[in-house]
């Protein structure tokens, strides 16, 4: 069962117990006050006509049961003859049960009657055979006999058939007025819950891949509220699965790319095994096709090395310390080739300490020297430094070489992404040092910022911590 039905058979619960119990109580005391009205007028009556029967007796000198009961008859004839036979009906009967006399309708019973007698004077009596409803009172005569009871019955009827009219009226009123309410509240709570059905109806087309769904306002303070926050969680699932794509993207061209590195360098390796696999060859084709596995089979493990250097800094972070700058720049100049083309100049603070994994930020600062040297720069030298910047240090390697355009800045960081691919190629690059370069940076809190025109050179910066000794 839905929500807004929930709420109309709540609304319609609560309003049918409402009108019951106070429909109810109001027609029991409408019976309790005419029960009253008619008692009060009842008794009068009652007094009345016992102090005239009384008179009588006495007038009569009744002291015998035979000289009452005829004074009683002779007494019914004239009040018959005066009010009528069905506005007042009586029995005289003594404390024995005899009757002497009764007008009463057959349907009182006489335990009824005796009853009344054993309740006293004060007492009330009602009788309720079949569809009649009688009022019982009862009083001794004060004659010339003791021991006589006037018992008058008077009919009560009317004024439960009046309580009858009420409670028909009532329910008719109370049914047209639940009809009346259980539209409105039908239309309050599909109206009340219009913001909850947009909300499944978008949690819907979410889950079906319409990623950019999203819930408009509605005016009401609560569902708004709601709805901001479920727009909030569209859009970070949004941008969440859009990283995903281009994740998804990235690995897709990552996993081709590496493929074709691969390729090259194994369709030289098998082709010059296959040509020494044929026969005997001369010596020169020998050393030809020797160098040319071998020299593609450290082009293999190198890819493989920086592989899983790049794999492992993504999967997991690194423990930082303080490390003195001019220690890396020391093992960077260390570590490189003894061809290498070009001058390393360093203009280095000798207070500069940093927060660093000290051989990952030696291989990082290497790459980018080595890419700085195979720029071919234009004054033959490439240029590291390292100074103060706000509240920690900038590391920065700069050369004069060829630049690279703007364009092309974006994406010098992407796995085996060349921007000249023969030059790359004929110094044994494989296009995975910026990558790694980034990811080693990335590591530290930090990130490359290149800086490059055509023909003029290229400079990378690297913010880096402070770090104390």
């Amino acid at each position: 069962m839905t929500f807004s039905r929930k709420l109309t058979l709540g609304i319609l619960l609560l309003l049918c117990l409402t009108l019951s119990i106070g429909g109810a109580w109001t027609i029991d005391q409408n019976l309790q006050a005419a029960l009253l009205r008619s008692q009060t007028q009842n008794t009068a009556f009652h007094q009345r006509e016992r102090s005239a029967l009384e008179q009588a007796l006495r007038a009569d000198g009744a002291h015998s049961t035979v000289t009452a009961a005829r004074t009683i008859r002779s007494y019914a004839g004239e009040l018959q003859s005066s009010v009528g036979a069905q506005s007042f009906c009586f029995s005289v009967m003594d404390e024995q049960g005899t009757t002497l006399y009764s007008s009463l309708p057959r349907a009182v019973r006489y335990e009824t009657l005796r009853q009344a007698i054993a309740g006293g004077a004060q007492s009330v009596t009602f009788c309720y055979p079949g569809t009649s409803r009688y009022m019982v009172l009862a009083s001794p005569l004060q004659g010339t006999m003791d021991g006589l009871w006037l018992v008058s019955v008077y009919d009560i009827t009317s004024v439960y058939a009046e309580r009858d009219r009420e409670l028909r009226q009532y329910l008719l009123l109370e049914f047209t007025a639940l009809v009346l309410a259980g539209t409105a509240a039908a239309w309050f709570s599909h109206r009340m819950t219009r913001p909850l059905r947009a909300l499944q109806s978008a949690a819907r087309s979410m889950a079906d891949g319409a990623y950019d769904r999203r819930v408009p306002a509605c005016g009401q303070a609560e569902f708004d509220a709601l709805g901001q926050d479920f727009n909030a969680m569209a859009a970070a699932v949004e941008s969440r699965m859009d990283a995903l794509r281009d994740e998804s993207a990235r690995q897709s061209r990552f996993v081709a790319a590496f493929t074709h590195e691969l390729k090259t360098p194994m369709t030289s390796i098998l082709g010059y095994a296959d040509l020494l696999r044929m026969g005997e060859q001369p010596p020169e084709r020998r050393r030809q096709a020797a160098d040319y596995i071998y020299h593609e089979s450290k082009r293999l493990e190198a890819l493989s090395r920086q592989m899983l250097q790049l794999l492992g800094l993504q999967q997991g972070g690194i423990a930082l310390a303080p490390v003195a700058v001019r220690l890396v720049f020391g093992d960077v100049r260390r570590s490189l080739p003894e061809d290498f083309p070009a001058n390393l100049c360093t203009d280095c603070d000798p207070d500069a300490v940093v927060l660093a994994d000290r051989i990952l930020l030696g291989d990082l600062v290497r790459n980018l020297v080595l890419n700085a040297a195979n720029a071919n720069p234009g004054d033959g030298a490439v240029h590291l430094g390292c100074h103060r910047q706000g509240d920690g240090w900038e590391l920065t390697v700069t050369d004069t070489g060829c630049g690279m355009a703007a364009r092309e800045l974006s994406r010098i960081t992407e796995p085996f992404y060349m921007v000249d691919k023969s030059r790359a190629r004929r110094a044994g690059g494989s296009g995975l040092g910026l990558s790694l370069c980034a990811e080693i940076a990335r590591a530290h809190g930090s990130a490359l910022v290149f800086e490059s025109e055509p023909g003029k050179g290229t400079t990378v910066r690297l913010p880096l911590k402070e770090g104390r000794e």
